[in-house]
Formats: structure tokens, C-alpha cells, sequence
């Protein structure tokens, strides 16, 4: 099982049950520390689901000593498996993850991020689109019918023009639609349905020049067959190319 608990005001985990019984026993958790782990209603108190821990045997301090713990992860480490990157220690596994935040300006914060997949991506995506296309048939439907009835439905080039002038006007409500919902409430329509979140790799929000940009970025990620979306499968932060390219995270927002 994997549990979260709380740590002057921040989220740490997840770590295993063995790791937590070592944070406990080391004095690291206390019977009033908030815990969570996936399937309880909200964070409740240690001593709440596990019972009170004020009996639990200590371990000598030189064992207490021995024992340190991942800024990443939160897992124990004996010291020699850790290793110091600045204020911080990090286990193997965690250190190339911790290396590219410090190269991307991001600070370790130890709060874990649920990052949303490929398919859960792909859905809001769709949604996404089924929105657009009822409004550009809407506008269709409202301009189209003006202009036949004024020129007659023979003239050719007219009906090339209506066709240029809606697809023009798609062109821009994607660019606006993407833009503000990205900049001022997080996410498109479609994601925030699905709960997700757009944020940039320091987990501040995207700015409207920002959105602008990813969205273009989408562009490329689509007309190389849709690999640059696929690349979201197969990274550790589930980043597509457009991700990649803006310094953006697509998350679970909580």
C-alpha cells in the first residue's frame, strides 16, 4: 500500500508500509500526523488507522543515526545509498528525475504529482473537439444561408469563399478557445471535465502567450502522425512533444 503523509504544511510519499513504520519509528510521524492512502474518504491522523504508535519499540540511535531518506521518494536509505545534490539527498533511482528539475528550475518539493496518461488525454481531446465542431457548425449555419441566398448557390467562388472564411474563423476560435481556457482556468473544457490540469514544470499556471504557443506546438505534435502525442505513453511524466517543446505537465488537479 502506498501512503502519503503531511510534513510541516507539505505532501510527502509515497512510500510503502515498511517505510512508513521506519518514519514512525524514527520519530519522523507522530500519532497526530495526517496520513493518506488511496480508498480513505480524506487525510486523517496516524493513530486514527493504524492505532497509537507511542508503544512502538524504538531503535537505538546509532540505528536512527544510519538511516536517511529520500527527498523525492521518502524512502529509507542507509547514507551511502544517498546521494547530496545541494540541500538535498536522493536515492539512485530518483537522481536523474531530481537532475532534470534543477536543470529545468524547479526546486524539490517533495509534493508528488499524479500526471495524466496518454487516453484519459486522448478522451479530453475528443471532447474538446466535439465542443469546437458544434460551434463551427453553428457559425456555418448562420453565415452560409446569408450568403447563398444573396449570390445563389451556382456561383462557385463564392462558395469557395464561405469555405476559406469558416475555416478561417475555426482556425482562430481554436487558437482562442485554447488560449483562454489554458491561461485563466487551467486546462481546456475537456480537461477540466476529467479533472486535469495544465501547469508549467515549477507548477505554476501557463500564460496566454504560453497557451498560444503550446498550441502551435500541438500542431507539429499532430502532423508527424501523431507520434509527438504518443511520446505522452511512453514518458515518466507522461510530456508529449508539445509538453516537451513548452515545459508544460499535464497532472490530476486535486
Amino acid at each position: 500500500m502506498k501512503w502519503y503523509y503531511a510534513d510541516s504544511g507539505r505532501q510527502m510519499g509515497p512510500v510503502e508500509d515498511a517505510a512508513l513504520d521506519d518514519l514512525t519509528r524514527t520519530g519522523v510521524l507522530r500519532d497526530d500526523t495526517l496520513v493518506w492512502h488511496e480508498g480513505l474518504p480524506s487525510w486523517q491522523t496516524l493513530s486514527s488507522v493504524r492505532g497509537t504508535q507511542s508503544g512502538a519499540e524504538m531503535p537505538s540511535p546509532a540505528t536512527a543515526a544510519g538511516t536517511g531518506f529520500c527527498s523525492e521518494c521518502g524512502r529509507p536509505f542507509s547514507p551511502d545509498l544517498l546521494v547530496k545534490i545541494g540541500q538535498a539527498s536522493v536515492c539512485a533511482a530518483c537522481k536523474p528525475l531530481y537532475l532534470q528539475k534543477l536543470r529545468e528550475g524547479v526546486s524539490s518539493t517533495a509534493v508528488t504529482r499524479h500526471y495524466a496518461g496518454f487516453w484519459i488525454r486522448f478522451v479530453a481531446r475528443l471532447i474538446d473537439n466535439a465542443l469546437l465542431t458544434i460551434v463551427a457548425w453553428i457559425i456555418l449555419l448562420a453565415v452560409a444561408p446569408l450568403q447563398l441566398r444573396e449570390r445563389g448557390v451556382s456561383n462557385f467562388s463564392m462558395l469557395a469563399g464561405v469555405g476559406g472564411l469558416i475555416s478561417l474563423l475555426n482556425f482562430a476560435l481554436n487558437i482562442a478557445y485554447e488560449v483562454y481556457f489554458v491561461s485563466t482556468r487551467g486546462g481546456t473544457i475537456g480537461k477540466l471535465i476529467l479533472g486535469l490540469k495544465i501547469i508549467r514544470a515549477d507548477g505554476s499556471r501557463v500564460s496566454a502567450g504560453l497557451a498560444a504557443g503550446r498550441y502551435f506546438a500541438q500542431i507539429i505534435s499532430a502532423v508527424i502522425l501523431m507520434i509527438g502525442y504518443i511520446m505522452a505513453g511512453f514518458d515518466d511524466e507522461k510530456r508529449a512533444l508539445h509538453d516537451r517543446i513548452c515545459e508544460t505537465r499535464v497532472i490530476y488537479a486535486r
